[in-house]
This record gives C-alpha cells, structure tokens and sequence, in this order.
C-alpha cells in the first residue's frame, strides 16, 4: 500500500467525472475498496496523514492556520469532501508540496 497510490487515485477520479460522480456519495471504505480494484491500494491510515498533511502544507503556504477558521473549509460547502479533494485542493498544490507530503512518515 503506498501513499503515492492516494495522489494516483485522486487525480484519476479527476480525470474520470463518472467514477468521481459514483464515488462522491460513497463511505470511506467503499472508496478504499474500489481503489484497490483499480490497482492503487491504501489503508485508511494512509489516506487520512496524507491528505491532513497536504492540507496544512496548503494552509501554510496561504499563510493561514489550519484550524476551524481554515478558509477553503468554506470552498467544501455544497461539495461532498472526495469531490473538493479532487476538484479544489490536490490542483491548488505544487508538485513539490504533493512530493514532500508523501515523503513525510515514509510514502
């Protein structure tokens, strides 16, 4: 299982709307079973360091704290929380903040 299967995963959905669309309204571990059916495997554990970290690096880098007061939390509204990672918060970060992240722990 690897952490770089999460970002494989998440830009994937991006570039199928259909399996976004399908996934969105799903439980985490609907989600996590279908990325291991398409080859990209990771624990819960995995996912859920990966994308805090990816969302305090994107906080640090707007100069904001990442707590309740965050400001993209206003951007998930009306989104279900898959759906805001993949269309607003993995494309607003750099590809060298994305490698950090999954370096950080071991990926």
């Amino acid at each position: 299982m690897s952490k770089r299967n999460v970002i494989d995963f998440l830009r994937t959905s991006a570039a199928r709307p259909e399996l976004l669309a399908s996934l969105k309204v799903r439980g985490k571990a609907e989600v996590l079973k279908v990325a291991a059916d398409l080859g990209m495997p990771f624990s819960e554990a995995e996912f859920d360091s990966l994308i805090w970290g990816l969302e305090a690096r994107l906080a640090a880098r707007r100069g904001e704290a990442f707590d309740n007061r965050f400001s993209l939390w206003t951007t998930m509204w009306g989104q279900y929380y898959l759906e805001y990672l993949v269309v607003d918060m993995v494309p607003s970060l750099a590809e060298p903040e994305i490698e950090a992240a999954l370096h950080e722990g071991g990926a």
